[in-house]
């Protein structure tokens, strides 16, 4: 059920989404040959180190510099980082004078990471990827001329090869050099640390603060549990006075408690006067009104006592022993946190003071043991890196160099026009679920169940007669239209069995949804049945049923019968339909609204219904004006007409409200203008086809287009 749902949104929404595929599509095919062509060119490096040189360095007992080698050499990342470097496409982009249209050099950014605007113009641009499961490094180049990409590839490895080589000797040397510097440093440091050792340990005598420091932690620990309650305490009572607090803003004028009365004998005056002045008032009001001078008299006493009790209970909250008394704790408790922070600061004070001379001592041995630490260290150090820099070779090799490519990359016309299909499909399927999505209106009967348990008399397709007109008169009694409306009629009928319509009207939500209409061409169906039947246009604001018969005019009609200026048998006008007559609505009042709630217009429709089998009366929409509510009382039944795809389950929901408000049960609902193919119901407009014979009825087959 749900890809049915999903099948007829589409085929509602087909032309959005077929506009979004033309569109997309063509666009991309014109991008595809108006943009500038892009040639491809690349290059392939190998990554990797001397096995040699790691052997020898692991045979020298030097396994953790061979290890170093060997993962800088395998880390991929880091080689096609450093090979994109700033450095190094500074340089190429100088080489290579790569300039924009401005004669501007590029900066490295827009040759690394062009962007979109630098695909679509073919700018020059370089990118280093590793061969999946390989250690090769893959230097793409990219540029609107094929000599132009193979110079770039080509260059950037020769610049990151020789950069990578410097870089490495660079590094290594410098090291050296470095650590040789600090040699002599540290050394120096070394012997001066064991001079100031020996002859501090004849001048200063050792001092051990172990029992000084046990007493001093255990204070500490102390301080800090009692800060910690102390917090606690304060938490607690600012939470009692908060409730304080909020226990006083809920009592006012209208809510004073017990214990507030208790304690103020001023309040519970002011209440017992309040209380005896609302019991006069009240006693009052049995004789008189509330304009009565006695009245207004007791109503300014009951304001300024309520005044004089506002005050009073504001007095009592300022005064109140128990705020003060939890704000004197909360002073209290805060004062002792102080005192235990300045408890705190002077024990971890005396916890770092410790004798000069023990710290000097201290210092001393510490700076030996650094420095003999280092200098055994900066030897190995020394050694190892003197072995590495005589083994030292270059881990980039170009094992393919660029070659000028023969034809461009891109754009590719094929791939852009799937692509921009493919792509226009998908957005064309976002908007119809988007449209569909906010779209609120009745399309089918399931929809119009799910808004109001209301009788369904029929549903009217989508149809325009010869000419564009939309009349059962130019259809044949055979065709779905009248069968549409034959099937309505007797929905009528049945829904009569116990008290016969004679009387019926036809009202809508909004205006245009086929009303007037659907008035028309029910009453052709009542007439071809060979029931007596009168069409009476009731819509004073906006007649319609004058225009549907070339044989009647507005010139007479209801409103001159209401205002007596003609009868109604002479305002009665004849159809070309045998046995149907017209009483259009003539000349448009000033009040409308007067005419139709008048009981001259009950009258007229009660006359009318015992001349005639049927009446219909056409009625202006229900949620505009009030005036097919004031009629509906006056007939034998309501019914309304609802526009498949235009009237929204708002307006249906707002026109239910309406009549229920009303106390009217509209007979039932026609929905009109529905299109079976995109409503899901194609199999029965199939079924009227091949029902019907080539005679006058396939004249008009229900259509996607049109209005009724």
């Amino acid at each position: 059920m749900e890809l049915l749902r999903l099948y007829t949104a589409l085929l509602r929404r087909r032309w959005l989404v077929l506009w979004a595929v033309v569109s997309f599509t063509v666009g991309a095919a014109v991008l595809a040959m108006v943009l500038p062509k892009n040639y491809k060119a690349s290059a392939r490096v190998l990554v990797s180190s001397s096995d040699s040189s790691l052997s020898i360095l692991s045979d020298l007992g030097l396994s953790e510099v061979a290890q170093g080698l060997s993962s800088a050499t395998d880390d991929i990342t880091n080689k096609i980082q450093l090979a994109t470097t700033r450095p190094v496409l500074e340089e190429v982009i100088w080489r290579l004078q790569l300039r924009n249209s401005d004669g501007r050099l590029y900066a490295p950014e827009e040759i690394l990471v062009s962007g979109l605007t630098g695909e679509l113009e073919a700018k020059p641009q370089i990118a280093v990827v590793q061969q999946q499961g390989t250690d090769l490094l893959i230097f793409d180049a990219r540029a609107d001329d094929p000599e132009l990409a193979r110079l770039l590839a080509d260059t950037t490895v020769r610049v990151a090869t020789q950069r990578s080589q410097a870089r490495a000797v660079a590094d290594t040397r410098g090291a050296r050099v470095f650590i040789e510097e600090q040699l002599q440093v540290v050394e120096s440091e070394f012997d001066r640390a064991l001079a100031q050792m020996a002859t501090a340990k004849h001048e200063e005598d050792v001092v051990d603060l172990d029992s000084e420091m046990r007493a001093a932690i255990s204070r500490l620990n102390e301080l800090m549990l009692a800060y910690e309650q102390n917090a606690a305490a304060i938490q607690e009572v600012r939470g009692r006075l908060n409730e304080q607090r909020a226990y006083q803003g809920r009592e006012g004028v209208g809510a004073v408690s017990p214990a507030t009365a208790a304690l103020n004998g001023r309040v519970s005056a002011l209440q017992d006067t309040l209380l005896s002045q609302r019991q006069e008032r009240a006693r009052e009001l049995t004789t008189k009104t509330d304009k009565h001078p006695d009245i207004r008299r007791v109503d300014e006493l009951i304001a300024e006592t309520e005044a004089e009790l506002g005050r009073a209970l504001d007095e009592q909250h300022a005064l109140d022993p128990t705020v003060h008394s939890l704000e004197s704790q909360l002073v209290g408790l805060t004062q002792k946190g102080r005192e235990i922070d300045a408890g705190i600061a002077r024990t971890t004070e005396e916890f770092a003071s410790y004798p000069d001379k023990v710290r000097r001592l201290a210092q001393l041995q510490l700076a030996a043991t650094a420095a003999e630490t280092v200098y055994k260290s900066l030897q190995e150090q020394r050694y190892q890196i003197g072995v590495a820099e005589a083994m030292l070779v270059s881990d980039f090799q170009l094992v393919e160099p660029a070659r000028a490519p023969d034809k461009h990359s891109s754009p590719k016309i094929l791939v852009n026009i799937i692509l921009g299909g493919a792509l226009g499909g998908f957005f064309g399927l976002a908007l119809a679920f988007v449209f569909e999505y906010v779209d609120d209106t009745i399309k089918t009967p399931e929809d119009l169940d799910d808004v109001w348990d209301i009788v369904r008399l029929g549903v009217v397709p989508r149809f325009k007669g010869p000419g564009g007109r939309r009349m059962l008169t130019e259809l044949a009694t055979t065709h779905p239209v009248s069968e549409a409306y034959r099937t309505i009629r007797n929905g009528l009928l049945y829904a009569s069995l116990d008290k016969p319509l004679t009387l019926i009207g036809v009202s809508s939500a909004v205006p245009g949804e086929g009303k007037s209409t659907c008035s028309m061409n029910l009453a052709i169906s009542f007439a071809r049945e060979g029931k007596k039947v009168l069409i009476v246009d009731c819509d004073l604001r906006r007649p319609a049923q004058h225009r549907h018969f070339s044989t009647t005019s507005n010139h007479v009609g209801l409103t001159d019968v209401l205002t007596r200026r003609s009868e109604a048998v002479e305002a009665t006008q004849e159809t070309p339909q045998e046995r149907l007559k017209v009483l259009t609505s003539g000349a448009i009042p000033q009040d409308p609204a007067r005419m139709v709630e008048s009981l001259r217009l009950r009258q007229l429709l009660l006359d009318m219904g015992k001349t005639y089998d049927v009446v219909i009366v056409d009625t202006p929409p229900s949620l505009v004006v009030n005036d097919a509510v004031v009629i509906a009382r006056a007939i034998d039944g309501m019914v309304l007409v609802i526009e498949s795809g235009k009237t929204s389950r708002k307006l249906v929901a707002e026109l239910r409200e309406r009549y229920l408000a009303a106390g009217i049960e509209p007979v039932g609902v026609i929905l009109n203008k529905m299109d079976f193919y995109t409503a899901g119901y194609g199999q029965y407009a199939k079924a009227y086809k091949a029902y019907l014979d080539d005679g006058p009825a396939k004249q008009v087959a229900p259509s996607t287009g049109g209005a009724a």
